[in-house]
């Protein structure tokens, strides 16, 4: 994956992050468990059709907050990986609400039982095993300070990655073009975390205006 140039948000005195470099780490220590579950996560990721998505959730944990723990870098980087298992919950994209807490609930809280147990396979600390499925269960709602933050980089890293994506949803008639919108606005009006709130309405502008050139490209 190449580098994406860092982009301010705010102005020259924002507390806001600007974008991160693609797989980019901060300036702190960070161990070796870490490091190498991480790269086994991008390599399981690698034929997953929403990897940037979840690559990008990663690079913005660390961006909104760069001592986060961990697990939590764990977590934004496998939120959605129930949707690579077979079985799990569907979506019906034409006429079921993007808030819908039936179906929403079943995919967070299916990931908070997958990704434990490939972090199980992969020997991660036993403390990560139960430390992720709280942020992960709350992603789509928030609800804790983790599960805010967790809401955030899912929108922004969607918004930033998926307007081609969304778009596609159209061209293939899974739903409507305004439906596509609505996904689009809910991403970006949906988080609770204060930070992210601003960056993910950047995000939800630039996606928007990004999905309506496509749509005029199609004609």
């Amino acid at each position: 994956m190449q580098a994406s140039p860092a982009r301010a948000y705010g102005g020259p005195d924002s507390t806001t992050p600007d974008e991160p470099a693609w797989l980019a780490l901060p300036e702190r220590e960070l161990s070796a468990v870490f490091l190498t579950i991480r790269e086994r996560i991008y390599d399981f990721l690698e034929d997953y059709y929403d990897r940037e998505h979840l690559t990008r959730a990663g690079d913005w944990m660390l961006a909104l907050e760069p001592q986060a723990d961990e697990y939590l870098v764990i977590a934004a980087l496998m939120h959605d990986v129930e949707r690579k298992v077979p079985g799990g919950p569907a979506l019906r994209k034409t006429q079921d609400a993007w808030d819908d807490v039936t179906y929403n609930t079943a995919h967070t809280h299916r990931s908070a039982v997958v990704v434990p147990t490939w972090l199980l396979v992969q020997g991660a600390p036993a403390s990560w095993l139960t430390a992720v499925a709280q942020p992960i269960r709350e992603h789509e709602f928030g609800g804790s300070p983790e599960g805010d933050l967790m809401q955030a980089v899912d929108s922004i890293s969607f918004l930033e990655t998926n307007a081609t994506l969304v778009a596609r949803w159209v061209l293939r008639g899974e739903c409507s073009e305004e439906k596509a919108r609505q996904k689009l606005r809910w991403m970006g009006e949906r988080v609770r975390h204060e930070r992210g709130r601003e960056i993910a309405r950047a995000c939800m502008e630039r996606a928007l205006e990004d999905f309506d050139r496509l749509m005029d490209e199609q004609g």
